[in-house]
Formats: structure tokens, sequence, C-alpha cells
């Protein structure tokens, strides 16, 4: 199945759970250098923010990489098909592709206390 089925392939008790939520996300298309498009996604209260990954050590939820388009979560998946990179921060943006069918548990892993993914679809 490929990832335009999986997003249409939801189950309707869980689109409508997910069109319910209130969380909003950040989404930005980037291009590599190699011609692949990327694309950064984090939830909206991230962006901005700095995450405590060990004493002394922290990353920055930088505009300049996230800050693209304020987007409620099921518009998402118009933006994730034109993918060929994710970069997903945030508990409403793993959780919205997990649940999806997008991205298998096993690749989250926890920047400081906040889920992220990386993967090439």
């Amino acid at each position: 199945m490929n990832l335009s089925e999986k997003l249409k392939s939801c189950a309707d008790p869980l689109d409508a759970r997910l069109r319910m939520a209130s969380g909003r996300l950040w989404v930005k298309i980037h291009h590599s250098r190699t011609g692949e498009t990327v694309l950064a996604v984090c939830d909206e209260d991230l962006l901005g923010k700095r995450i405590e990954v060990s004493e002394g050590f922290t990353v920055e939820v930088s505009e300049a990489f996230y800050g693209g388009a304020l987007i409620a979560r099921d518009e998402l998946d118009k933006y994730i098909v034109q993918a060929k990179i994710l970069n997903l921060l945030g508990e409403v943006a793993v959780s919205y592709m997990v649940e999806k069918g997008v991205v298998p548990e096993r690749a989250v892993i926890r920047v400081g206390d906040i889920p992220h993914v990386q993967i090439y679809l």
C-alpha cells in the first residue's frame, strides 16, 4: 500500500477522533541538495522553544526550519504525499503519523522528552 492509500484508508472512527483533536502543526517544505522534498513538522507549541536534551545541551525548534504554515492536524495529509523525507517533532505530529500507519512506532525517538521522527518514505 502506498502512502496516499494509507492516508485514505483510515477507518472513519479514527478520522473523526483525529479531526476533533485541537492540536495544530507548523509545516514547512524544504528541498534537499539531492532533490528530495523534506517536510518539517512540529507541534504548534514547540516552535521557538529550546528542548533540553541533557544537562547543558539544548536544541532549538527553529522558525527557519519548522515555521512555514500553521495548519490543522487533518490538513497534514496533503503535505505528506509531497514528501520523500519527514522530520516530525512533538506529540501531535508524531502520534498522528503513527496512528495513520505512515510512521512505524519503532522509528520514534525522544529529543529530551519530545517524540521525534526522521524517516525516508
